[in-house]
């Protein structure tokens, strides 16, 4: 029962001031390595949503990409489209074995993102089916107090967490 408290309170401390959005974000269709034309299409959609979102006025964005090709150009895209000249990249959002994630693997996402929280209206990760099976519904249960299967997120998909709201929506929106 500790260990769900502690937990619970990791994710809670995400929301602060700032920290308005949550955006996950799964890397766009590809080919042997790199995103194909609908994957950069898919990735063009969502940076258009995520600014009709948002809007203009916000306090700063902040990008977190896993470190495979992929993610990173579809992370590239999103950073062209809001000037964000450069982004951080991280190995532990990909797994590479496509399991659901382990509660540490949660907490470690949770930590590379806490450092930013009072320094950003916007949290954008950029990752692979793994997190996005796992994080967007512990973000959910943590962070909004909904507990639900939000079903699956393929390539070119994300989801949206208005922390302010507390509401979720799906990308690319409808």
């Amino acid at each position: 029962m500790k260990e769900r408290r502690r937990n619970k309170f990791i994710s809670k401390s995400l929301i602060s001031n700032f920290m308005k959005h949550l955006f996950i974000v799964r890397h766009g269709n590809y080919g042997m390595r790199d995103l194909t034309e609908s994957g950069i299409s898919q990735i063009e959609q969502i940076a258009k949503d995520i600014r009709r979102i948002v809007g203009k006025n916000y306090s700063g964005y902040y990008l977190l990409s896993s470190t495979a090709p992929r993610a990173e150009q579809t992370a590239d895209i999103i950073a062209k489209a809001f000037g964000i000249e450069q982004f951080d990249k991280d190995i532990r959002l990909w797994t590479r074995d496509g399991n659901d994630l382990s509660l540490k693997n949660l907490e470690e996402i949770d930590g590379m993102i806490a450092p930013h929280k009072e320094k950003h209206d916007i949290v954008t990760i950029v990752t692979h089916e793994e997190v996005v099976l796992s994080y967007p519904r512990y973000c959910l249960k943590q962070l909004l107090n909904i507990d639900k299967q939000i079903g699956y997120i393929d390539k070119g998909k994300g989801i949206h967490l208005n922390l302010e709201r507390k509401t979720y929506q799906f990308l690319p929106v409808r």
